[in-house]
This record gives structure tokens, C-alpha cells and sequence, in this order.
């Protein structure tokens, strides 16, 4: 879908900071986590969160958060245990830099599952999305599919994302080209 479907008098734009967390690239996760190039990807974010604000870019954090007996054992049997609501590595790392107060969880790799996202994304007449953050298979890649299937225009900063499973770069990046997702490194952005 292109932008039209959420034409605004206004347009603006933001970056979605998506799932570092404590648990993930945090300086105490645990195996399979810290992802390798957690170092970089913190220093790259940093420096597109100071680049946005600049721009006047809105700056949305958006973390993955288990609750209750399903979400437990679900995080417990697939995440490692991560990202258990109340735990201390559900926390945004501490490394990043947090600049505004829109934050949104979410239990599911598509941030839009949260319809609060969307609910805000239009209250502020946003309708173009540059994403960094984690998994570039995963949570990257679907909250790009969700955010295309609802009109919005969407880029991947390559360089500001990682992924777990490294060997699988060149099949993510296709996946994501085949799939209308606009690729740009920080310096375009």
C-alpha cells in the first residue's frame, strides 16, 4: 500500500526504536543474547535518536513484554525467558538513549498488534516510519509488513538493525526488498 491511504495536512514523520532491551543486548543478557554487534547498534540508534530529534522526527520506543501464565511460558519455551513483564531485562537498555515518553509494548513480533501504536501514529499525523532495532528477521521485519499493510511509507536503516542469526543476512535483506520495505543506511536517513 502507498501513503495515500494516510494522507494528513500535516504529514510528519518517525523512527520506531524497536526491542533493545536489557534482555537482548543488554551488558548482562544471557546466552543466546547479548546479539554480537550490540556495541554498534546502541552507537547507531544513539545517534539517529539525536538525528531525529533534531529533525523533529517523533521518537517511539516499542519493547517486547510477556505477561501472565501464557506469555511466561510462551517467553519461557521460545524467548529464552526473555522480556518477562516486571523483570529487569524488560527494561530498555540502559545504554540507549530515551528522549521522549512514547513507549509501547507488545507480545507479538507486529508492533501494530498493539493498537494503541496506530492510534498515536495517526493522532500525530504520521504516515512515514524509518524502523531500527531487533530481530531483522523477526520483530523488524513484521512490524515493517504490518506497517505497509496499513498505508504508512516504510524504511529499514540497515546499519541500526542486527539479527541473531547472522548467516541468514542476505535472505533477510531479499525478504524485505521482495516485500516493498525501503532499505537505507543511518547516513541517508
Amino acid at each position: 500500500m502507498s501513503v495515500e491511504n494516510r494522507k494528513f495536512d500535516n504529514p510528519q514523520k518517525a523512527l520506531l526504536v524497536i526491542d533493545i532491551q536489557e534482555d537482548y543486548t543488554g551488558l548482562e543478557a544471557k546466552p543466546p543474547f547479548p546479539y554480537k554487534d550490540s556495541e554498534r547498534l546502541i552507537k547507531i540508534v544513539n545517534n539517529m535518536i539525536d538525528e531525529a530529534s533534531k529533525k523533529d522526527i517523533v521518537v517511539v520506543y516499542i519493547s517486547q513484554e510477556f505477561d501472565g501464565f501464557v506469555g511466561k511460558t510462551i517467553s519461557k519455551l521460545f524467548g529464552h525467558g526473555t522480556a518477562i513483564k516486571g523483570n529487569s531485562g524488560a527494561e530498555f537498555d540502559k545504554r540507549i538513549n530515551i528522549i521522549s515518553n512514547h513507549c509501547f509494548t507488545k507480545n507479538m513480533p507486529d508492533a501494530f498488534t498493539n493498537h494503541k501504536l496506530e492510534m498515536f501514529l495517526d493522532e500525530h499525523q504520521i504516515n512515514e516510519l524509518y524502523l531500527v532495532g531487533l530481530d531483522a528477521a523477526a520483530c523488524v521485519y513484521f512490524t515493517a509488513k504490518g506497517a505497509l499493510k496499513r498505508g504508512y511509507n516504510v524504511s529499514i536503516i540497515k546499519d541500526g538493525i542486527v539479527l541473531l542469526e547472522e548467516k541468514k543476512w542476505d535472505s533477510v535483506l531479499k525478504k524485505f526488498e521482495d516485500n516493498g520495505i525501503t532499505l537505507i543506511n543511518s547516513q541517508e536517513f
